[in-house]
């Protein structure tokens, strides 16, 4: 409770640090709990007191970065007012339909990114511009080329803003950082994060591999009138912009009365888990714009909407102890061990600390009380320290000089430009943990496939000295796997079995042993296109740097790792051992030629087919094609099943050629 102007400013004095680093540096360092806390105190001394003109309630989100060229919205962007419990929302809803009887309520999901105003004249994107303090983004239209789901032209002739969310799947979260630690930058500590840093990065590069994603949700200024924010967004739709959420219709739609809005609040927290990337909440507008034109705006919300968040699912508890982790690439992550906690149904005794500059940054020790979420429901991580209840126990943490495995020395490394990395790492490539980490990645279901291999068994070959690299698996017999602990004659057999399968009876997919070899930052996706286009050259390791950015997706960090993997003999003879011991099989090759109807177009797949759409974006991707999601005029083909939708609409309109499934499979 803040009841003194002395405890009022500083209050205001850590809300606008706070705010700083969350919106312009994308590195928090307090809990959106504790923010929101905090934040609420201040509203309420202000009620009665006055508010300073540097209190964070005078504004909308914070000032712009000074790397980023300057641009202003048309129209003003809002934030909205937030309420974190069904009393306040229903005082909102019940104070519109007491003024407004006829008033019908819009909801959707509210996204957990960051948001983006994208300006087309005369049908072509012009800028893309983030929120920043309301008026004035930073002006990131060159980046916004990268992101999924931005067309860069529509079907309109005037003059439109059209505003959205920019987000990452969950599932592209963990794939995004280990691209970043094998770059040789820090990792994004959340989505959300990872959103807004790598949308306002500096280098193509690093935008092309975030898999940014952007939902629309509305229009800024527009020279077109809708009469509803149903119809406004039905038209984004039909511009086309794309709906991830594969249930996403269900979650927007009118609701009658507040009542029916509590009901579809708690129907999105029971399906959030459902949606690909994170939530925090639902939004709801008056759908009608002639009752949103009389209600207006205050100097920050507008008076038409509200956001009702979700409960927090941050948690406080202890840090008991930190330990240390290797992984296969020998970055080092420290890893606390909490007292137990319960989130969601979940106990939670260990979280992430990422590395040791994010650990002093946050001035983390052990016997802290912290918060702790799971973000994106999966993965625990740690998001600060309540310095009300830290005491003269607490131990301060150092960055370890030797590796807890092997006993190397750590090291930070640098990147190709000089800088030194924020992760640590083991010096030793021979490291136990390097060899543990990169041995069970490929034996897994996406790389080799052995049936039997666990993290154990992984674990205990390596200790044995039983393989010390890939092609060793293939010497094991069923003598040395007895050694192992719980493996008796039956399972030593069946093991053993497995392994044989893949030296005769078993042809491997070749993508999954170049996968296997791992080489940095060179994934599942990603040795699928290189095999799709260079079949069993993509082995030789005489691939040039101008051949392997010629492949879609595969960027100038990827090709130099590839060139430097090759460069070492001792790869090179394990890659051929590997060849040797391991029928492959290949995607069909196919020769571009004039009869290739395929190759170098670009197709977008729609409506309900005789097979899911991933099998014809398979044949598509290989007969050397592209797949957007999207039509514009770039697009060559749409192919179209039944209940096409908006997308045929627009096809047509732009004059794009409409394939049937039969038609299609005509062009092969």
């Amino acid at each position: 409770m803040i009841e003194t102007k002395e405890q009022y400013r500083e209050a205001v004095k850590i809300l606008n640090k706070a705010a700083y680093a969350y919106y312009t540096l994308d590195n928090p360092f307090m809990t959106d709990a504790d923010y929101d806390k905090l934040y609420f105190q201040v509203v309420d001394y202000e009620k009665n007191n006055g508010a300073d003109k540097d209190s964070p309630t005078q504004r909308v989100g914070d000032q712009t970065l000074d790397g980023f060229e300057k641009a202003s919205h048309i129209e003003k962007m809002y934030s909205l007012n937030d309420v974190f419990n069904e009393e306040e929302f229903l005082d909102w809803a019940y104070g519109i339909k007491k003024e407004y009887p006829e008033a019908k309520f819009y909801q959707e999901p509210k996204y957990d990114g960051l948001s983006l105003n994208l300006l087309y004249e005369n049908g072509v994107l012009t800028s893309a511009i983030t929120r920043g303090n309301g008026e004035v983004g930073e002006n990131v239209t060159e980046n916004a080329k990268y992101i999924l789901g931005i067309p860069q032209n529509i079907d309109h002739n005037g003059k439109v803003e059209i505003r959205g969310e920019v987000v990452i799947f969950k599932e592209d979260f963990d794939k995004i950082n280990e691209w970043r630690i094998a770059k040789g930058k820090e990792p994004f500590s959340n989505e959300r994060n990872a959103a807004s840093g790598s949308l306002r990065s500096y280098e193509s590069e690093a935008v092309k591999n975030s898999k940014l994603r952007f939902t629309p949700y509305g229009l800024g200024y527009a020279d077109i009138n809708f009469s509803s924010q149903l119809e406004s967004y039905q038209w984004i739709l039909s511009q086309g912009f794309v709906n991830w959420n594969p249930d996403f219709d269900s979650m927007i739609h009118i609701s009658l009365t507040p009542d029916d809005l509590i009901h579809s609040y708690n129907e999105i927290i029971l399906n959030r888990d459902n949606f690909p990337m994170l939530l925090d909440g639902m939004v709801v507008k008056v759908d009608q714009k002639e009752i949103q034109q009389e209600l207006g705006f205050t100097s920050k919300f507008p008076r038409w909407a509200i956001a009702f968040k979700f409960p927090a699912q941050e948690k406080h508890t202890i840090i008991e102890d930190i330990v240390n982790q290797v992984g296969k690439t020998g970055a080092i992550t420290p890893v606390a061990i909490v007292k137990p906690v319960e989130i969601d149904g979940v106990t939670i005794n260990r979280a992430t600390l990422h590395n040791y500059q994010e650990i002093a940054r946050k001035d983390i020790r052990i016997g802290d009380t912290v918060s702790i979420i799971r973000s994106g429901d999966v993965i625990p991580k740690i998001l600060g320290v309540d310095f009300t209840q830290r005491t003269e126990s607490v131990k301060t943490v150092f960055d370890p000089e030797e590796c807890p495995i092997c006993g190397s020395h750590t090291e930070y490394r640098s990147t190709a430009d000089g800088e030194e990395t924020a992760v640590l790492y083991c010096s030793n490539p021979e490291c136990p943990a390097i060899l543990k980490g990169r041995l069970e990645y490929a034996v897994g279901k996406k790389a080799l496939d052995i049936p039997g291999f666990g993290e154990a068994v992984v674990s205990e070959l390596i200790d044995k000295n039983l393989v010390s690299k890939i092609s060793d698996i293939f010497d094991l017999t069923v003598a040395d796997l007895l050694t192992l602990d719980g493996f008796a004659k039956r399972k030593a057999e069946k093991l053993f079995n497995e392994i044989q399968k893949l030296k005769g009876e078993k042809t491997l997919e070749a993508y999954r042993l170049l996968n296997a070899i791992d080489i940095p930052t060179i994934g599942e996706s990603a040795s699928k296109k290189l095999v799709n286009v260079f079949h069993d050259r993509v082995f030789s390791g005489d691939l040039s740097y101008e051949d392997l950015i010629s492949v879609e997706d595969i960027g100038e960090t990827s090709a130099k790792a590839y060139i430097e993997f090759f460069k070492k003999q001792k790869n090179k003879e394990e890659v051929s051992k590997l060849l040797s011991l391991i029928s492959l099989s290949y995607p069909e090759k196919i020769e571009v030629s004039e009869d290739n109807a395929i190759a170098g177009k670009t197709f977008v797949i729609t409506g309900t087919l005789s097979q899911p759409r991933k099998y014809f974006q398979e044949i598509i991707e290989k007969n050397l094609g592209k797949v957007s999601g999207s039509v514009s005029k770039k697009t060559d083909y749409l192919l179209a099943g039944e209940e096409a939708g908006s997308k045929l609409d627009k096809a047509k309109k732009l004059g794009v050629k409409v394939l049937t499934e039969e038609e299609f499979l005509k062009l092969l």
